[in-house]
């Protein structure tokens, strides 16, 4: 909108530049005309009736005659002041004052009667001599209003620009505004007094349809919350018939679709955990958080024989921002699909960088990216070890970064194995606090197994 304002009003400024000086010249011009013809009519009518004239009384007229027509009926200098400047073929005349030029004189024809036969009075000026003041006033004009009017029109185009400018520049604020609204800001909305009043309308309409958006989003949280919680109560008692059973090949396998299950519906719960809560970010420290994740989930790795490690940096560290809560749960989403989708007898590792950041690494057959570059597609399994329901937990995680305004970053480690690291804001440590040491290694035969740098 901004270009094609500036390009009319850029049209408009030279249509203006060239259109002006034209007319007011014409004008000018008309104008002079008619009163140069006004006053050689009143010196004509003068000669005609004997008075004298103001040109008389000054210095005399450039040119004054009287016409006739002789007896052949040609036309015939009765009497003359000067010499004609006008050949008598080209003399305009007829039964009305007429003015017209010829060269650099202004003539002027006035027919008059006398003894019944048809004469005209001449009267000419000379525009070149000084004294007749009308074209010079004119030219001079002219010559000082020739830069008055690109002068003006650049004026009018800075001034439409500086407008233009003010009213794009609150329409880029208002943008920035709604670049701003996301799962971090979902309750952000548009300023209505950050735009002209002719769209302030539209920035209503706009907050509207958020509000039915925020409204149908959380509603949609809400619901999966819901159907996650009425469903681990059957899952629960189907666990319990099932260790009721002998043991078979079939228990086993219905068991294992029921833990699967369970877990799914875990995730859907920390989904609508993220989708509920955004609460509001604080510093905190990434190696505590990640210790204590490591313990919870040293258990889960040693029950599917797994080892898991732990290393935290040797010296002094970043803290992080985020929503400790849910960066608690994205790292045990990332530490239980490494466990549950890699073979036994894996390594996972959880690793804290002195930036802040936090890996999680395996050694298992690694992920085939679908698309590495959009870390929001759906990840798929390569050959059989790991299974498309760890694509859930990966969108879990990708979810509680974008709230927290931070990154996931997942890549294949060569020769085997896969990569996941959590990205947050770095921030320094509250003062007097310095950086926090390694925690206890959890209990379990091959839980913990520090690798210091």
């Amino acid at each position: 909108m901004f270009w094609q304002l500036l390009l009319a009003q850029a049209i408009l400024v030279l249509s203006l530049a060239v259109f002006l000086p034209v007319l007011l010249g014409y004008l000018l011009n008309t104008t002079a005309d008619q009163f140069i013809s006004e006053r050689l009519k009143r010196e004509a009518q003068a000669i005609a009736t004997g008075r004298p004239t103001w040109w008389q009384q000054a210095r005399g007229p450039s040119f004054q005659g009287s016409l006739r027509i002789t007896d052949t009926g040609a036309l015939d200098v009765e009497a003359a002041s000067g010499q004609l400047p006008v050949p008598l073929a080209k003399l305009e005349h007829g039964d009305g004052p007429i003015f017209f030029k010829y060269g650099r004189y202004d003539v002027l024809t006035l027919p008059v009667s006398r003894a019944g036969r048809p004469e005209w009075i001449v009267v000419a000026q000379n525009r070149t001599y000084p004294n007749h003041i009308v074209d010079n006033v004119v030219t001079s004009f002219l010559e000082r209003f020739i830069w008055v009017v690109p002068a003006s029109l650049l004026a009018s185009l800075l001034i439409g620009l500086l407008i233009l400018g003010r009213v794009t520049g609150r329409f880029r604020r208002t943008a920035s505004q709604a670049d701003a609204i996301g799962l971090d800001h979902i309750g952000h909305r548009l300023e209505p007094a950050s735009v002209p009043l002719e769209a302030v309308p539209l920035v209503h309409a706009t907050n509207r349809a958020l509000d039915r958006l925020e409204a149908g989003y959380r509603f949609q949280g809400e619901f999966i919350g819901n159907v996650a919680h009425e469903l681990r109560t059957p899952l629960a008692l189907i666990s319990l018939r099932l260790e009721a059973l002998d043991p078979s090949p079939e228990r086993d396998a219905v068991q294992l679709g029921v833990e699967r299950a369970n877990r799914v519906i875990q995730q859907l719960m920390d989904l609508a955990i993220v989708d509920r809560h955004h609460r509001k970010v604080e510093s905190f420290d990434p190696v505590a958080l990640a210790g204590e994740v490591v313990s919870v989930m040293a258990p889960l790795a040693l029950h599917r024989d797994h080892d898991i490690d732990f290393t935290a940096p040797a010296g002094q560290h970043a803290w992080v921002e985020g929503i400790i809560g849910l960066v608690q749960i994205a790292l045990t989403n990332l530490i239980d699909n490494a466990v549950r989708h890699t073979p036994a007898g894996c390594t996972v590792s959880v690793r804290v960088e002195p930036d802040g950041s936090m890996i999680v690494a395996d050694d298992g057959p690694g992920f085939a990216v679908e698309t590495l570059a959009n870390q929001t597609k759906r990840y798929r399994k390569e050959g059989t070890n790991r299974t498309d329901s760890a694509g859930l937990g990966l969108s879990i995680v990708e979810r509680i970064m974008a709230v927290c305004g931070g990154s996931l970053e997942i890549d294949n480690i060569v020769p085997n194995g896969t990569r996941c690291v959590v990205r947050l804001r770095a921030s320094p440590p509250p003062p007097g606090m310095a950086a926090s040491e390694a925690p206890a290694r959890p209990r379990g035969k091959k839980a913990w197994r520090p690798a210091p740098k």
